[in-house]
C-alpha cells in the first residue's frame, strides 16, 4: 500500500504543479464576458430574474457567474489565479474530512487530500471546462468543493450536537440544489437514504428542503424554454434506452480502470469504513449513482462535462461496494497505473467522439512539453485588444494558430460561417455588430 500510495502522491504534486504553472496562462473565455456584461447590462436582481425564465433553473451556479470580474480586471490576473484556488480548496476540503472522520494528523490529511486530487483529476471528461474556464468551474468544480464542506458540516453536528452545524448544512443544501442538476441528485439521494436508515425529523426536514429546492431548480421556466423538439413515441424512448447503456458503460469502464489503484492506495481508509457500515447499506449508496444516469438519459444527454460528478460518486461508492466483495483487485493495480497514462482510446468516429476514453495524463504531459502557452496568451490578449480599440462596428480578426489542449479554447466562427454563441458574446460585450475571424 505504502508502495502504491508514494508513486500516487509523488504523481499528484507533480500533477498539480503541472495544472498550476499552466494556469498562468489562461484567458477568459466565451461566457465570462456574456455573464458580466448581463450583470452590468440587467441588474443583477434582473440578470437573476431573466436567467431562470429563460435559460436554467441553477440559481446559485448562474448567480455566481454574475460577479465575473472581467469588465475590472483588465490585467487578466483571475482566470490565473482562480483555478489553483480551486484546486486546492478542493485538497484543503479533502483534507478536512478525512481529518475529521478518520482522526488522521495535519500532515496524513492533507497528504490523503492530495492522492484524491489525482483521482478526481484523472477521471474528468473535460478538464479544460472544469479546471480553467471561470464559468465551467463556478457551475461542476465549486457544487464538488462546497459538497465537501457539507460533508464536514454534517459529521460536526453528528458530533457536537450544535444547532449551528445543522443551520450552517441547511444552508449548503440550498445552495448545492441551485448548483447543477446531476450533483443536486446524488445529494437528494443521498439525503433520502440517509432518512430511510435514520428516521428522526432533523433527516426529515434536510431530505424534504432538498427535495423543495430540488424542484426550483428543476422546474424553472428556462429548462421548459431551452427544451428543443425530439422524435416522440418509441423512438424518443429507444434512444433513451440506448443512451443510458452508452453512458453507463462510459462511466463503468473508466471508473473500473482506476479502482484497483484507488482501492489500493485507501484500502486502510476503507477497511476502517466497512467496519462501521454493512456491505447492504453500501450497496444502497451505490444505486444513488444510477439516479442522474436515469435522468440524463431520459433527457436525452450523452456523455459531457456534467458526468464528472457522476464519475467521481461511483468511484468513491464503487470502491467500498468492491472492498467489501472483491478486496483481491488491488493486487492489479499497476495496471490502472498505467492505463492512466494511457492516450486517448479513440474508437468511436468524430460524430460520437465524446464516448472515447482518456484519463488527461497525456494531454497535460502534451500541453506542458509542445504548446507554445505564451504564444496562445499573446494571441489572445492581441485579440481583445484589437476588438476592443476598434472604432469600427465590424471586426475581423486572426485565427488562433496556438490551440491549447488543457486550457479551454473556443474558437469564433470565421467570415465565411453561421454566427456562434462565441461571436455572438463577444459582440454584445464590446458592443459590435459583428465580430468574425479570418478565413
Amino acid at each position: 500500500m505504502k508502495k502504491a500510495q508514494n508513486i500516487v502522491l509523488f504523481l499528484s504534486v507533480l500533477l498539480f504543479i503541472g495544472l498550476a504553472y499552466i494556469s498562468r496562462f489562461n484567458v477568459y473565455q466565451t461566457d465570462d464576458y456574456f455573464c458580466s456584461y448581463a450583470a452590468r447590462k440587467l441588474g443583477l436582481v434582473q440578470c437573476f430574474i431573466d436567467t431562470y425564465t429563460t435559460w436554467g433553473g441553477r440559481y446559485f451556479g448562474y448567480s455566481l457567474n454574475m460577479f465575473n470580474p472581467v469588465f475590472y480586471d483588465s490585467k487578466n490576473i483571475v482566470p490565473k489565479i482562480y483555478p489553483v484556488f480551486l484546486m486546492l480548496s478542493f485538497i484543503g476540503v479533502s483534507a478536512l474530512n478525512f481529518k475529521e472522520y478518520f482522526n488522521y494528523s495535519t500532515k496524513e490529511s492533507l497528504k490523503k487530500g492530495f492522492l484524491l486530487f489525482f483521482f478526481y483529476t484523472m477521471l474528468l471528461v473535460s478538464l479544460p471546462e472544469h479546471y480553467f474556464w471561470i464559468t465551467g468551474s463556478n457551475i461542476y468544480f465549486v457544487p464538488v468543493i462546497l459538497s465537501g464542506i457539507l460533508l464536514w458540516f454534517f459529521k460536526k453536528y453528528e458530533d457536537s450536537k450544535q444547532k449551528i452545524w445543522f443551520y450552517l448544512s441547511s444552508l449548503l443544501i440550498i445552495i448545492l440544489m441551485g448548483s447543477n442538476e446531476i450533483l443536486a441528485l446524488i445529494i437528494e439521494g443521498i439525503l433520502v437514504l440517509s432518512y430511510y436508515q435514520k428516521r428522526n425529523r432533523e433527516n426529515l426536514f434536510l431530505m424534504m428542503l432538498g427535495t423543495a429546492f430540488l424542484l426550483v431548480c428543476f422546474l424553472a421556466p428556462g429548462n421548459f424554454n431551452r427544451m428543443g423538439e425530439v422524435e416522440n413515441g418509441m423512438v424518443k424512448w429507444l434512444k433513451r434506452i440506448a443512451l443510458l447503456g452508452a453512458d453507463t458503460a462510459y462511466v463503468g469502464l473508466k471508473v473500473i480502470a482506476v479502482l484497483p489503484l484507488f482501492i489500493k492506495v485507501f484500502e486502510e481508509d476503507l477497511k476502517k469504513i466497512t467496519t462501521q457500515i454493512t456491505c447492504k447499506k453500501s450497496a444502497l449508496f451505490w444505486y444513488v449513482s444510477f439516479l442522474p444516469l436515469l435522468f440524463t438519459s431520459y433527457i436525452l444527454t450523452s456523455i459531457a462535462r456534467q458526468f464528472e460528478s457522476i464519475l467521481f460518486y461511483f468511484l468513491l461508492t464503487s470502491s467500498l461496494l468492491l472492498y467489501f466483495k472483491f478486496e483481491r483487485i488491488k493486487r492489479f493495480w499497476w495496471v490502472s497505473l498505467l492505463i492512466v497514462f494511457l492516450p486517448e482510446l479513440k474508437v468511436f468516429p468524430a460524430k460520437y467522439s465524446y464516448f472515447n476514453i482518456d484519463f488527461n495524463g497525456e494531454n497535460i504531459v502534451k500541453e506542458l512539453l509542445t504548446t507554445d502557452l505564451n504564444e496562445y496568451e499573446r494571441e489572445m490578449n492581441e485579440r481583445i485588444d484589437n476588438i476592443k480599440n476598434s472604432s469600427q462596428d465590424s471586426v475581423v480578426v486572426d485565427k488562433i494558430k496556438e490551440v491549447p489542449r488543457v486550457l479551454y479554447m473556443d474558437e469564433m466562427a470565421s467570415v465565411k460561417e453561421q454566427e456562434t454563441y462565441v461571436n455572438d458574446q463577444l459582440q454584445k460585450y464590446f458592443n459590435k455588430k459583428y465580430i468574425r475571424t479570418k478565413e
